[in-house]
């Protein structure tokens, strides 16, 4: 009998971390007792609903309409332990998918809360507000919805300036290390090996005004006005995503806001400051 018990503890819990993104995401940080504790904890919560309709149910249905009889009939309990036998019973079949329904009315609930257009706005709102996340995934998470720009510097020396475009899945147990991540490239350049001072060596802001201003001479001839506007599909970022770059968070050595003025005032002292020490030698 108490094995009848846990068991709809166990399975609901399964199905409520596996279909709500919440407990999916949080529960793939997790490992040993700490997972199987959160498990059960989710699975105790929503068996006891549960556990309450199958008893309603039961009581209204005298036995759910003479079957706790027939489990005694059939000799699978005795007849005082038939009425929580087949409750049980019933909540083990039944349970699994008021679990699933929760989950996904609990990812509903969230979305409705907080005015989300969509799933995919819902969940990238839980994991930059609700979930713990890494230094990296919680400036990555920012500039992908801000759409600021950030430098990443490299391990092998190589530095991106620009925004996020995308990035990986963060439920699996070692994506703060290594899940991958684009970003839509306004410069890129290097570490020189020596000072470890950045070089630029491509601008692809550049680039992107050229592919523009072609698309729209373009687009103009061929509505037979020069005035025509850029169709929706040359915005910056579609034009910008032609170009993005693919890389991974583990091979991140620093990240850093990155502000035009900032660092043309910043190269400037650098560069007089080299100059100086040239100078001097």
């Amino acid at each position: 009998m108490g094995f009848l018990l846990v068991l709809p503890i166990l399975i609901c819990g399964f199905i409520y971390c596996r279909y709500n993104f919440y407990d999916k995401t949080l529960t793939s940080k997790y490992e040993g007792q700490t997972l199987y504790f959160h498990i059960a904890l989710r699975g105790f919560l929503v068996t006891l609903p549960c556990l309450l309709f199958s008893f309603i149910i039961e009581y209204l249905t005298n036995g759910y309409f003479g079957l706790a009889d027939l489990f005694v009939e059939q000799e699978l309990t005795g007849a005082k332990e038939r009425h929580i036998f087949s409750i049980l019973i019933f909540c083990i079949f039944t349970a699994p998918f008021f679990t699933y329904y929760i989950a996904k009315a609990r990812f509903k609930l969230i979305q409705f809360k907080y005015n989300l257009k969509n799933d995919y706005l819902t969940r990238f709102f839980i994991l930059e507000t609700m979930l713990p996340t890494s230094t990296n995934q919680a400036l990555l998470l920012h500039s992908l919805s801000e759409k600021h720009l950030y430098m990443f510097s490299m391990e092998d020396r190589k530095v991106y300036i620009g925004c996020v475009q995308s990035i990986g899945s963060l439920q699996d147990h070692d994506s703060n290390v290594d899940e991958g991540f684009s970003i839509i490239p306004i410069y890129s350049g290097y570490r020189n090996k020596d000072t470890l001072t950045v070089e630029l060596t491509t601008p692809y802001e550049k680039v992107y005004k050229e592919f523009k201003s072609i698309r729209s001479r373009t687009s103009a001839i061929a509505n037979g006005s020069e005035d025509a506007r850029i169709q929706n599909g040359d915005k910056a970022d579609d034009i910008g995503s032609l170009f993005s770059v693919s890389l991974l968070q583990k091979n991140i050595c620093s990240m850093t806001r990155f502000e035009h003025d900032v660092w043309h005032d910043f190269k400037k002292n650098e560069i007089k400051q080299v100059r100086e020490e040239r100078s001097e030698a």
